[in-house]
């Protein structure tokens, strides 16, 4: 009877990390979804409203979910502050700072950071130009993540059972 039940929770436990795992693979799909409406409405800001982007992160930040709205409105913060020196190292410090526990992949993020190296440089058409490439870079991955996703989410539940069956014949 013993035995019974410890086969139960060892196959129950590996099915929840299964379980687990294909719902962190959603939810990086779910955040990378979300940083592209963010700077959707980033470049519409930038186009249109043409404010400075201290003042655009600060607007965008307020109605943003975390863990973006802590750094877009600290980077607004500093930059109309003018503190913590070049705009790019403000905006690398930040991603490393607010973003390192996002569920964004490293490719991201990175992604991510090589956009603040031509977003303060350059005019407003070559920011929005910037944020467009950004734009169409992102949408890209998000399109390849979601052709993969369904099967990466099948065989992460799949190699849940199967690890927690395994475990049980290799223990009895």
């Amino acid at each position: 009877m013993l035995r019974i039940a410890g086969s139960v929770f060892v196959i129950g436990a590996t099915t929840l990390l299964g379980i687990k795992r294909a719902s962190e693979l959603r939810e990086g799909c779910r955040q990378m979804e979300y940083v592209r409406n963010l700077f959707y409405q980033i470049q519409s800001e930038i186009r249109y409203a043409r404010s400075p982007l201290g003042e655009i992160f600060t607007y965008v930040g307020k109605y943003a979910g975390e863990p973006y709205r802590t750094w877009l409105l600290e980077l607004g913060e500093k930059m109309e502050k003018k503190e913590g020196g070049t705009f790019y190292d403000l905006w690398q410090d930040g991603i490393r700072e607010n973003l390192k526990m996002s569920a964004l992949s490293q490719i991201e993020l990175k992604r991510l950071e090589e956009l603040g190296g031509r977003l303060g440089l350059m005019d407003i058409d070559m920011q929005v130009k910037a944020v467009e490439l950004y734009l169409s870079g992102i949408s890209s991955s998000i399109e390849e993540i979601r052709e993969g996703m369904r099967t990466r989410i099948r065989l992460c539940h799949c190699l849940g059972v199967m690890s927690g069956m395994l475990i049980v014949i290799l223990l009895l």
